[in-house]
């Protein structure tokens, strides 16, 4: 389980964001992530920082201690 505003990777994208979001569809958790990279990324919306929907199988923490 994750946490708002908690750093996390988004496994198939490769991607380092942050959650934004979290609610609950239909039983399953899901969580808004917003990328830290600026500008428009294919499967995110938004144009200067997209966001993604994941759910929990498809992010992972992200050890803040080697930024």
């Amino acid at each position: 389980m994750f946490e708002l505003f908690e750093k996390v990777r988004i496994i198939s994208q490769d991607l380092i964001g942050t959650i934004v979001d979290i609610s609950e569809i239909n039983g399953v958790t899901d969580y808004v992530v917003e990328s830290d990279k600026e500008g428009p990324i294919p499967g995110g919306y938004g144009d200067r920082w997209p966001l993604f929907d994941c759910t929990e199988e498809e992010l992972e923490k992200v050890d803040r201690s080697h930024e």
